[in-house]
């Protein structure tokens, strides 16, 4: 214990001997009491002088600053820790009434030993509902009857006995393995955190695993210690059993901070944590709690907002850099734009293109290659997370398919009003897009996502159909799960390969694919989050498994006024005059998708930039869409109007 708390070899025996003193003189208590011995004040007196010198050791004194304890509390402690250190010195008490049930002395017996006012008088003080018992500190039964025998909590004995207390690796609370911050985190992040007192926070996104590996660098940063316990391991537990595995977590921090992340806190504990973590500590001792948005506004007056910003693109590059073993800023800028990797998956993975690399020289090729494994690892291979990037205000769309969309954000938005106010309601939402390719579909579910500020995975049902026969449904159970965890937007592409018109069972496999497609519909109904399914044909799918859909909503080809928009977006900034007074006739003479619009932009972009011009005229822009249009075999057809439009006809 020396090293963890300070303590020199005189103060480690100075304990020992104070335990041994406290035992001869509990010993000759009994002794005293068993025998009527007219002595027994005298013995009393001389049990208190070992008490007080075993209370104001290092360890006891570490344990009643820690928790705040008074006093009495603290000699209960020691009386506990002495009958379990020392089980024989109970012998003389056996037969007495003192020993009632064993295996130690009886609550009410000990407060009697603890010769802090009279039984009676502590009882009056509600003994039973102090500090002791609100940290488990000390255990016993529900009922906490005065007759019953009292034990004292594992890990405290633990650390009483050693000076440290040693967590299994089942251990509720699993605590932080780095030492150091990331040096993401300080070139990404610059937390103008002021933490005083143990607060309970909230870590304004909706990634748990960025909110941890930030809970742990704020940890790391503040030279405190960092615990985690996740949403599979506290939603079955009570309360008491949470703060009761915290005990020897708090114990080993050595008067530190410590900085505790709970992927979900219930509603029901937002209160009763935040009125522990203000009262129920030492001042020694910091509690801080993080957790992710709370589950009612009632519980978000709880809690101290902290704002997560996404980190800038300069920061991401210097990330990498400070990352690299050969700081390349070419090279750090391409992996940046290229590939959005979380933050908290940034230095494991220059890690182990450092390890991969022959030299220095390699290394900016071997992070690119496993950027690109990263990035194409969806759930079982089954899907591909997307990182939204715009939200319904960045598409052009008809008055009716804009309020469609609003329609289902609100639906998942308005969830627990809807539940409270429609008795049958069932959470989550499914919907139908269809549509000629092109007209936006895998954008809104886009933006939908971004809307809701949740991530989105993309299912090609083809990989479904075809990649996983005979294992469908143990990859989709996966794939739901994952989702179902972190409330994702499940968009399925090619929804008519899984979900057409069938005709009657001609063979085994029609049958193993009838049973594919009847448990992804089981798996689909259950689902509560927002489950989106996209075809090119609505004609192609059953009408009855149309019904299951809250919304099917039909994406149609821009009318000449919403085209016209869309030119005018992609093309700001980057056209000439010309050009942009020549976007109305555009318009109205090509019927063309959003899709096809941003095709022929980037591709006359592109040509330009060729060309060391970096602005877009009329002649490279017909250039390009000539070359779109002669993907529909209309390339022919088209230079007409494309000759009629730059003559300005």
């Amino acid at each position: 214990m020396g090293d963890y708390m300070g303590i020199h070899e005189d103060s480690l025996k100075l304990q020992f001997n104070a335990e041994k003193q406290l035992s001869l003189m509990f010993f000759q208590v009994g002794l005293g009491l068993a025998n009527d011995e007219e002595d027994i004040q005298e013995r009393l007196k001389l049990f208190d002088e070992a008490l007080v010198t075993l209370i104001n050791t290092p360890r006891f004194k570490y344990v009643e600053r820690t928790f705040a304890l008074t006093e009495y509390e603290i000699r209960l402690i020691a009386l506990v820790y002495i009958q379990t250190l020392e089980p024989d010195i109970l012998m003389p008490y056996i037969g007495l009434s003192w020993y009632e049930q064993g295996p130690m002395l009886s609550f009410d017996k000990l407060l009697f030993l603890c010769q802090q006012g009279s039984k009676r008088e502590l009882i009056s003080q509600d003994v039973l509902c102090g500090q002791l018992f609100d940290w488990h500190l000390l255990q016993c039964s529900k009922q906490k009857l005065l007759t019953e025998s009292i034990s004292l909590h594992m890990e405290l004995r633990q650390f009483l006995y050693t000076g440290r207390v040693t967590l299994s690796d089942d251990h509720l609370v699993k605590q932080g393995t780095s030492s150091t911050p990331d040096v993401v985190f300080t070139s990404c992040f610059n937390p103008k955190l002021e933490l005083s007192s143990s607060e309970l926070c909230r870590l304004d996104t909706h990634d748990p695993r960025i909110a941890r590996w930030y809970t742990e660098q704020l940890a790391l940063l503040s030279g405190g210690e960092f615990g985690y316990l996740s949403d599979e391991q506290t939603q079955n537990l009570t309360l008491s059993e949470v703060v009761s595995a915290l005990v020897g977590v708090i114990l080993n921090t050595n008067s530190k901070s410590l900085f505790v992340f709970i992927d979900k806190l219930q509603s029901t504990r937002f209160f009763a944590l935040k009125k522990m973590i203000e009262s129920r500590l030492g001042e020694e001792t910091r509690l801080y709690f993080f957790t992710l948005s709370p589950q009612t506004d009632q519980d978000n007056c709880l809690l101290r907002v902290l704002e997560y910003q996404p980190p800038s693109n300069a920061s991401l590059v210097d990330a990498w850099l400070r990352l690299s073993p050969a700081p390349n800023e070419v090279d750090a800028q391409c992996i940046s734009n290229r590939y959005p990797i979380p933050v908290y998956r940034m230095s494991e993975l220059a890690h182990a293109a450092t390890t991969r690399a022959k030299n220095n020289s390699e290394f900016w090729a071997e992070l690119q290659l496993i950027c690109l494994e990263e990035l194409n690892r969806g759930p079982e291979e089954l899907a591909k997370l997307s990182e939204p990037r715009f939200k319904l205000s960045d598409m052009v769309l008809s008055e009716t398919i804009n309020d469609q969309l609003y329609e289902l954000v609100g639906r998942i938005d308005r969830q627990v009003e809807l539940k409270s106010l429609l008795h049958r309601f069932t959470p989550g939402c499914k919907a139908i897009f269809w549509g000629r390719p092109g007209t936006g579909k895998s954008m809104a579910a886009e933006a939908i996502a971004g809307e809701l500020q949740l991530p989105l995975y993309v299912v090609n049902l083809a990989n479904i159909a075809s990649k996983w026969i005979g294992e469908t449904e143990k990859h989709l159970a996966k794939l739901f799960d994952q989702a179902q965890k972190h409330n994702a937007v499940l968009m399925f592409d090619e929804a008519d390969a899984v979900f057409a018109k069938r005709s009657n069972v001609e063979s085994s496999q029609d049958k193993n694919a009838n049973m594919g497609v009847s448990y992804l519909l089981q798996k689909m109904e259950q689902y509560s989050g927002l489950l989106l399914l996209s075809t090119n044909l609505k004609s192609n799918l059953d009408d009855a498994f149309l019904r299951r859909f809250h919304n099917v909503i039909e994406f149609t080809m821009p009318s000449v006024q919403h085209r016209e928009e869309i030119w005018r977006r992609v093309l700001t900034g980057i056209s000439n005059d010309a050009l942009a007074k020549s976007i109305g006739s555009l318009a109205q003479r090509f019927e063309l998708s959003a899709a096809q619009i941003i095709n022929i932009t980037e591709s006359a972009l592109l040509q330009r930039l060729i060309e060391e011009h970096s602005c877009i005229d009329p002649d490279s822009l017909a250039r390009a869409l000539k070359r779109e249009l002669a993907k529909q075999h209309e390339g022919f057809m088209a230079q007409h109007e494309i000759k009629a439009w730059l003559q300005g006809n």
